[in-house]
């Protein structure tokens, strides 16, 4: 990996908030935090950073710092549909289901266009066991979002939890289609081919998981 002062040499700021995201995407929260940390020394009170950050604080188990951070940037800036956002995913990995909705149906009220809010509203409801909701809310972030395969993932989630696995096989395919080696889609079609008494698709969708997953954590060790 390299040192900050390299990556600052490097890039500019948009360049390392860029990279920032798409590493917290791939769930490489070291390496966003890396660049994070290069980006602030250029805006150090820059409130999507910081609240970057406080997202791979919360990712990699440091839930006070990540609350801190959170808290931190809400005292300046209560407004911020963003800083709802994150309260929504600290309050859900803290099991507070409760708080989690009305932090993120703030940040829905601010942003009604957001399809990254209402996936994780659709996820607080499943995860409180409101499936009617979360799939309302689901469908809400296809429609604002429709190229975003992991929504097409979560939307199947959703649907095979209703009893609809032809559907989730339906949605689970549109997911593979925009992203081929998406492990988590070919995992979870496997799961649902087994269970509808398809064994063989179901074994060659488990086969592409582990082959993919694989090569995505090829990559990573190489990287790393």
């Amino acid at each position: 990996m390299q040192t900050t002062k390299q990556i600052l040499s490097a890039m500019s700021s948009t360049q390392l908030l860029q990279d920032a995201q798409a590493s917290i995407k791939a769930g490489k929260y070291y390496e966003a935090m890396h660049y994070l940390n290069a980006f602030l020394l250029f805006q150090p009170r820059n409130h999507v950073a910081i609240l970057h950050k406080a997202l791979c604080y919360l990712y990699i188990g440091k839930t006070s710092k990540s609350l801190y951070l959170i808290d931190l940037v809400n005292e300046e800036n209560p407004e911020l549909a963003e800083t709802h956002f994150c309260y929504a995913e600290y309050y859900k990995l803290m099991l507070d289901y409760q708080l989690a909705l009305h932090h993120i149906n703030v940040a829905l009220s601010s942003d009604g266009e957001n399809a990254s809010y209402y996936r994780l509203a659709a996820e607080i409801c499943y995860l409180n066991n409101d499936i009617q909701d979360a799939y309302h809310l689901i469908n809400r972030a296809i429609v604002v979002s429709p190229f975003r395969e992991e929504l097409y993932v979560w939307r199947a989630i959703i649907l095979n939890k209703l009893a609809k696995p032809q559907i989730a096989l339906h949605d689970l395919q549109r997911a593979i289609s925009l992203s081929p080696q998406y492990v988590d889609a070919h995992r979870l079609r496997a799961k649902i081919l087994i269970k509808s008494g398809q064994a063989e698709e179901a074994l060659i969708s488990l086969r592409k998981a582990k082959q993919f997953e694989r090569l995505q954590n090829g990559r990573i060790s190489h990287a790393a």
